[in-house]
């Protein structure tokens, strides 16, 4: 084989290699909350204030983000998924730990599980398709009993279903998937304390550094035993 032929291959290898590189997407989306009480007792501008009206999803392969840019008693929150690892780890600003948690240990009971044929959404001037999500709490110390979800979604950008395999948390590995790809339009019922919408203002595609992902090392984690 000659030196040509061989940096050819070697060509061809790097094109292939990359373009695989780039199949799932890397980026940030930045959403718009937006709340409604099902509680007469609690406003909605309590929800805006402590969880946020604004969330910044910053999104690798194999781990994501979440930022909440709530002005409560406990600032800001972000959440960190580690696919790799198998942990989450939430921050809040004012607040020097940080909760490191298994996931995968929650037991709740799957009430419906469907890919919507008919319901449609436009966000971002693109046509996203939906899938509704609902389950119950087997928890009886939790907030919520109930969890009503429709997640919108466009193809486009993807995600690498097998690494979401053991992300069973509010069943989230059945919505990737069945969707293979971000959701970008939330809407959300946790009965009976809230309806909420996260739906898509901006996404960009980006090289993110793995560094974001990493939890502050200014603080104490906290290994939580579920």
């Amino acid at each position: 084989m000659t030196k040509t032929i061989k940096l050819q291959f070697i060509f061809i290898f790097l094109c292939i290699t990359h373009s695989y590189a780039q199949e799932y997407f890397e980026g940030v989306v930045n959403y718009t909350i937006s709340y409604e009480s099902l509680n007469q007792n609690i406003p909605k501008s309590l929800f805006e204030t402590q969880i946020g009206t604004k969330m910044t999803a910053y999104i690798k392969e194999d781990r994501y983000a979440m930022v909440f840019d709530g002005k409560g008693e406990l600032g800001w929150s972000k959440t960190i998924v580690r696919l790799d690892e198998g942990y989450t780890y939430t921050e809040y600003e004012k607040n020097d730990t940080i909760i490191k948690e298994k996931f995968g240990n929650i037991k709740d009971t799957l009430i419906d599980f469907k890919r919507n044929k008919n319901d449609k959404k436009n966000i971002l001037n693109e046509s996203c398709q939906s899938i509704s999500l609902n389950y119950k709490s087997d928890d009886s110390e939790a907030y919520f009993s109930e969890t009503y979800g429709t997640y919108y979604f466009n193809p486009k950008y993807k995600l690498n279903s097998k690494l979401y395999k053991n992300y069973t948390d509010g069943f989230w590995n059945l919505y990737v998937e069945e969707s293979e790809a971000i959701s970008l339009r939330n809407e959300i019922e946790l009965r009976p304390l809230l309806r909420a919408v996260q739906e898509a203002n901006s996404i960009s595609k980006e090289e993110l550094s793995n560094t974001f992902f990493e939890p502050n090392k200014e603080k104490i984690i906290i290994l939580k035993d579920k």
